[in-house]
C-alpha cells in the first residue's frame, strides 16, 4: 500500500481525517519553512488535521483529561503510534512537528497548510475545509524522506459566500479584509457569552453537520483564551 494511503489508513482510524501532502518546494516559498530543518534529507510532509466530532469523542472517551494540555498529550500519543505502524517496513524516515510544541520559532501552520493546497483564511481568520468548514483544526505536520505527490489546491473557500459570520459577531472582529483579533479577545475577556462560544463561527454556512457539540466548541475557545502569567 502506498505511503500515503497507509498514512490516511492509520490516521484515519484515530479519527484524523486530514491528511494532505505538502512538497518541500511549496513549503520553502509560501511559508518560509525548509522541511529538511526538521528532517535531514526530507522531500516531502504531510499536514494532519481533525474535522468535526470523531477525533475529540475518542479523546474525551479515552478518559485521560487531568492536568494541563490533555488534548495535545493525547494527540501526540496517537499521531506518534499512527505515524509508526504507517511508515513500519517502509524504509523511510519521519519526523514529527505540532502546532502546540513550545518551540522558539513555532511553525506557521495556516501558511503550511495553504502550501499544501487549504483554503487561505477568510473572515473569521480560520480557513475553512470544503467539507468541515471551521469545525477542523490542525493536528500535526509529518516529514519524510519519501517523495509524495501533491495534491490539487481546493481554492478559497469563501469565494461567492455572502459572509453571515461578519454580521454575527457583536465584536465586529471578522471583516472582508481580515480578522481583528483585539476586538475578539477584548469581548472574549469581558462577555460571558463569547468566552466559550462563537456566534460568528456557528453562522458558516460550510459544513454545518459537523459543528462541534457545545461541550466541544466550549473545550476549544476555553483552550485558545490567553492565560494568566
Amino acid at each position: 500500500m502506498p505511503l500515503l494511503d497507509s498514512l490516511r489508513r492509520e490516521l484515519g482510524a484515530e479519527g484524523l481525517h486530514i491528511v494532505v501532502p505538502l512538497l518541500a518546494a511549496n513549503a520553502d516559498a509560501m511559508a518560509g519553512v525548509r522541511i529538511e530543518d526538521l528532517l535531514a534529507g526530507a522531500r516531502s510532509g504531510v499536514v494532519i488535521g481533525d474535522g468535526g466530532r470523531d477525533f475529540f469523542d475518542r479523546f474525551w472517551a479515552h478518559g485521560d483529561r487531568h492536568g494541563d494540555d490533555p488534548l495535545d498529550r493525547y494527540t501526540s500519543r496517537v499521531v506518534i503510534a499512527a505515524s509508526e505502524r504507517a511508515f513500519a517496513g517502509t524504509g523511510n524516515a519521519h519526523a514529527i512537528a505540532f502546532p502546540f510544541a513550545r518551540a522558539h520559532r513555532p511553525l506557521p501552520f495556516q501558511r503550511l497548510g495553504q502550501a499544501a493546497g487549504v483554503s487561505p483564511p477568510g473572515p473569521l481568520g480560520l480557513q475553512i475545509h470544503p467539507v468541515y468548514g471551521p469545525w477542523w483544526a490542525y493536528r500535526a505536520l509529518i516529514v519524510t524522506t519519501a517523495h509524495l505527490v501533491g495534491a490539487a489546491p481546493v481554492g478559497d473557500c469563501c469565494d461567492g459566500c455572502e459572509a453571515p459570520c461578519i454580521s454575527a459577531c457583536p465584536a465586529g472582529a471578522p471583516g472582508r479584509s481580515g480578522f481583528a483579533l483585539a476586538r475578539c479577545l477584548g469581548r472574549r475577556t469581558s462577555v460571558d457569552a463569547c468566552r466559550l462560544s462563537c456566534e460568528a463561527r456557528i453562522c458558516c454556512v460550510r459544513g454545518p453537520e459537523h459543528r462541534y457539540p457545545a461541550e466541544q466548541l466550549a473545550f476549544h475557545m476555553n483552550a485558545s483564551l490567553p492565560r494568566p502569567g
